[in-house]
């Protein structure tokens, strides 16, 4: 999913501004320019999880796969060694949707957004309630085994979240875009391509053209079903990317964050986009979280709640703390751990305003 103006080879940029309009109020609300919500909304936007090595996020490498069935949908197929260039083309793209609404990320994405729009804290997995437990058996023997949910039950919650906060719209879009029948009939091989159709072996599709149910799929109804989807995450890759870069006014401050503890926080950059947060603690404790371009991610003293919420390790407590905070022993003075890739430590600010480094 490129960012270009040509989402992709059947639906021109008209589709994607479309779900554009519909997707970018979620990226922003003035409850954000609180630091307590807007740390929620930087674990949303870099997609805080626990720490992984480069190589391991599916969503960099489904990026990767779409953008380049993408490439390959728009060759000019060499006719003697592709009998029929289109049903290729047809096949590609059946492929690439199919990819494109299994992927988790941006399930969870819109998911972290509304629950924001709607006071509530960012969830590492916030559909993980719809994963189910079932007993299976592996090799003849019985075990368990987590079944993770469909992306039909991912879109109902989806849905509801949207009706909750008053964006019904992106709900409604987000239904629009999915063929349960196209996605059974791709993943089960239960189709065929032929005479510029994808035919239904076990299924029927409801024909907006002739108005009757049909094992019969022009190509032309293929195209709008994928495209759409092409459109709408390319939407949502779009807005996610830009609105990293717009964070860009807090690079190289400090902002005031936990008025208890006293801790600061400095959200930190990658090419000049959002990419994770440093939390300084009085006691010379730093929690860290950040995620870089390669999928690889650092949490160092950082704690995942029940609810999938992010807490922090803030170190020991004073034994005799002072009043400034519990974690600075009454006869000491707070320290701060040092900001990296310079000689300077942050400090509490009288006035509760962000500050440079």
């Amino acid at each position: 999913m490129p960012e270009q103006e040509q989402v992709s080879p059947e639906k021109p940029v008209s589709r994607m501004r479309h779900y554009a309009d519909i997707l970018n109020p979620l990226f922003w609300n003035d409850d954000f320019n609180e630091v307590h919500r807007a740390f929620e909304w930087a674990c949303t936007m870099v997609r805080v999880t626990g720490m992984k090595d480069t190589g391991w996020d599916s969503y960099t490498e489904s990026i990767a796969l779409l953008e380049d069935f993408t490439q390959l949908m728009n060759l000019e197929l060499p006719s003697d060694q592709f009998a029929n260039p289109r049903n290729t083309q047809v096949r590609l793209a059946l492929i690439a949707y199919s990819h494109m609404i299994e992927m988790s990320v941006p399930y969870d994405l819109l998911a972290n957004l509304l629950r924001l729009r709607l006071g509530m804290k960012y969830a590492i997995e916030p559909l993980a309630h719809l994963n189910k437990i079932r007993d299976v058996k592996v090799n003849g023997v019985k075990t368990k085994k987590l079944m993770k949910a469909s992306p039909s039950a991912k879109i109902n919650e989806i849905d509801e979240l949207s009706k909750k906060a008053e964006m019904p719209e992106v709900g409604i879009a987000l239904r629009g875009i999915y063929n349960n029948t196209i996605r059974n009939a791709v993943y089960h091989s239960d189709y065929a391509i032929h005479n510029d159709s994808m035919r239904l072996l076990s299924d029927h599709l409801y024909s907006k053209k002739d108005k009757v149910f049909t094992p019969l799929v022009t190509f032309d109804e293929v195209a709008e079903v994928t495209s759409e989807a092409f459109a709408f995450h390319s939407a949502l890759l779009v807005l996610w990317k830009r609105q990293r870069k717009l964070f860009i006014d807090f690079k190289g401050k400090i902002l005031p964050y936990d008025e208890h503890y006293k801790g600061v926080i400095e959200f930190t950059f990658e090419d000049d986009s959002l990419n994770g947060f440093r939390v300084y603690w009085p006691n010379e404790m730093v929690g860290v979280c950040s995620r870089n371009a390669d999928g690889q991610t650092e949490a160092r003293n950082i704690q995942f709640e029940p609810d999938g919420s992010i807490n922090f390790f803030v170190g020991l407590y004073a034994s005799h703390p002072g009043s400034f905070s519990p974690l600075v022993e009454s006869a000491n003075e707070p320290v701060y751990a040092v900001v990296p890739d310079t000689e300077k430590r942050p400090h509490w600010p009288v006035d509760f305003r962000p500050y440079p480094v």
